[in-house]
């Protein structure tokens, strides 16, 4: 996985793996799913990931599945990520961390847990954030409060969830090229931020039934979001709010029979379902120009999506074969609000099959291979924007335009796997063919009253990524470790498509130094997908009580949202490293940390805009987001009561 950057904020980060996202931005192309305990949280409107409302102060481990997503639903292109929560163990015992830092940053989280004696555990934290930022006009503030609880035996049991989150985040857009390298802390659209929450519960069970065992899990999710985009002088600014609830369940059966002394078999068969409610409100914000604000849509969508599933797993000796599929039915109707007279309703299936094997060569080491398709239905915002006969004035207007096709994969995937006591190695090479990619194209007319961008979204036929990845670690008997991972991206279209850039605006009124059509062709990179990452770093033990430790990055280099064409200089490549000391002594630990060590200057995130304060006039420029300057932190964490801090034995599944 990579991270970058296009709103400004640390607490707005995308992550990519392999040519897809995981992200906070509403439009952007969502192809990696991401769960909490099994539970789907990629919001309904447009599959977005708000980071900043999961509890992540509250993770026990993290799942990464960085492979062939057949089983996992919509939104699994790229991969997934689960994570997995604590819950108590032992006496009661509590954790308490504090800590402060450059920009006005503080934080404090605490969680206190246990088991009783009469094998009910449970687990109840919070945690409250802020900084100034480091940029102009930008800090967040955050806080949360979450809570496990239940009672897992052999052959029953229960678990209830709750999570409530807050984020009011001011956030900065990017800069002009020409201001990038002076000023990379001034901030042009000051006025920026995204003020959310939600609140979620679950309750997740089990029991044994014959010789297999049925389990479940329902939740309730409820998500308000309010926006506002400040864009340059003469446009008028955007505020957004919108709402959504979203019901849904797993269900399944699991059953596993040792058939002889040399063959296994394991089953698991159910489905997976969710009822969303969707309310989204647009306003042109005029009042900077002494105009007003204007509702431009008020639409819903109640959507829903049932998926019924099942896999197979045959151990014969060192070999077991698996096989599985799932069959997904997405229904997304759009209703306008403001014109009623026309609704919309896309309806997606799609049976997404699995094959694979994996073979134990030696003690410890294993080679896999695997086949299998997977998809993601269109976002709400995207069928709500692709009718070439009604272009959309993005971001002020949504419409009840046709339904776009669903984007599909077909991925073939091997690799190898070590581990001992102290060393893991993995290694893997993937080739994904992708059809029906969703990008925004440009309307080609008069622009839309009220917007630069002229467009509607459509499906391009054939995109690809290629790739290989690398990873390991080791721990030496003193205590020491040390990590390296490095990964090979190629994502590349496939097909001749326009797609949507400013870089191509042709207007008497700005000055467009190239003004060059946005058309790939078959081996043009997808943009913002750097072609090499590698991740380093290290652990030392000095003493019992004292550890240092350090990590580096390097990002190479990737082209800009906006020349899909390739056609201008990408991104520079980049390297950042961070640094950590600490001293553990009873129930206390005390550490600083520092990032970007070497101050390094570096772009995160490039685009195209009009720079309407360049000194020549409205001017067509790289916009770049800077990377986050150097910053310190201190910590402080101290511990209460009982014994080992919270495991995870026996997690439901």
């Amino acid at each position: 996985f990579s991270t970058y950057d296009d709103l400004g904020s640390p607490y707005k980060l995308n992550i990519s793996s392999r040519g897809f996202y995981s992200s906070p931005v509403v439009g952007l192309p969502q192809g990696v799913a991401v769960f909490l305990d099994g539970v789907r949280m990629n919001e309904p409107e447009a599959s977005q990931i708000n980071f900043d409302l999961l509890p992540l102060d509250h993770i026990q481990r993290i799942e990464v599945l960085s492979g062939n997503g057949s089983l996992l639903g919509r939104n699994a292109l790229g991969g997934a990520i689960n994570l997995v929560t604590p819950r108590g163990a032992g006496p009661t015992r509590a954790n308490v961390e504090v800590s402060g830092g450059s920009f006005g940053a503080f934080r404090g989280e605490a969680n206190v847990s246990g088991l009783s004696q009469g094998g009910v555990d449970w687990y109840a934290g919070g945690n409250y954030n802020r900084e100034d930022g480091w940029r102009e006009v930008t800090g967040a503030e955050e806080y949360s409060g979450f809570f496990n609880g239940g009672k897992l035996g052999l052959t029953s049991g229960i678990r209830f969830q709750g999570l409530y989150a807050k984020s009011d985040v001011r956030s900065a857009g990017s800069l002009p090229e020409s201001i990038f390298g002076s000023s990379p802390d001034s901030n042009l659209s000051a006025n920026d931020y995204e003020d959310l929450w939600q609140y979620q519960g679950a309750v997740q069970g089990y029991t044994q039934v014959g010789t297999g065992k049925i389990s479940g899990t329902a939740y309730y999710r409820r998500h308000r979001a309010e926006r506002f985009n400040a864009n340059q002088p003469d446009d008028p600014d955007v505020f957004g709010i919108s709402y959504n609830s979203t019901l849904g369940f797993t269900g399944d059966y699991r059953w596993a029979r040792l058939l002889n002394d040399n063959l296994a078999l394991n089953l698991r068969g159910g489905v997976d379902g969710s009822i969303s409610r969707v309310r989204i409100d647009i306003f042109a914000d005029s009042i900077k120009l002494g105009g007003a604000r204007v509702l431009t849509t008020q639409a819903r969508s109640p959507l829903w999506d049932l998926a019924p599933f099942l896999m197979a797993d045959l151990t014969t000796g060192p070999v077991t074969l698996s096989a599985g599929a799932r069959y997904d039915y997405v229904r997304i109707p759009f209703e306008n609000l403001l014109d009623p007279t026309a609704d919309t309703v896309g309806t997606y299936s799609q049976l997404n099959p699995r094959v694979g094997v994996s073979v134990l060569v030696g003690r410890g080491a294993s080679l896999f291979a695997s086949w299998g398709k997977s998809f993601r239905s269109p976002a709400v915002i995207e069928n709500a924007c692709a009718d070439p006969e009604s272009p959309c004035p993005l971001p002020f207007a949504l419409g009840d335009d046709p339904p776009l096709d669903p984007v599909k994969a077909t991925t073939v995937e091997a690799g190898f796997r070590y581990a001992t006591d102290n060393l893991a190695l993995d290694a893997s090479v993937y080739h994904m063919n992708v059809g029906d990619d969703i990008f925004l194209t440009p309307f080609g007319e008069e622009e839309p009253s009220g917007s630069t961008i002229d467009g509607f979204f459509i499906n391009l036929d054939r995109t690809r990524r290629v790739g290989f990845e690398l990873g390991s670690a080791y721990r030496f008997p003193a205590g020491h470790s040390a990590y390296l991972n490095y990964a090979f991206t190629r994502a590349t279209f496939q097909s001749v498509a326009q797609v949507f850039s400013i870089r191509s605006i042709e207007d008497d009124g700005v000055i467009n130094p190239s003004p060059t059509d946005n058309e790939v062709t078959a081996g043009d990179r997808l943009p913002l997908v750097p072609d090499h990452v590698i991740k380093g770093g290290a652990t030392l033990r000095l003493g019992r009580h004292v550890y240092a430790g350090a990590d580096a990055r390097y990002t190479g280099k990737q082209y800009l949202r906006g020349d899909e064409a390739n056609a201008t200089s990408p991104l520079d490549d980049y390297i950042v490293a961070d640094a950590r000391v600490g001293i553990e002594f009873d129930r206390w630990e005390v550490s600083g940390v520092v990032t970007n060590v070497f101050q390094n200057r570096y772009a995160i995130f490039g685009g195209f805009n009009i720079n309407q304060g360049n000194p020549a006039g409205p001017t067509v420029e790289r916009f770049l987001s800077p990377g986050s300057e150097r910053m310190f932190r201190l910590i402080v964490r101290t511990s209460f009561g009982g014994a080992p801090a919270p495991g995870g034995e026996g997690d439901l599944d």
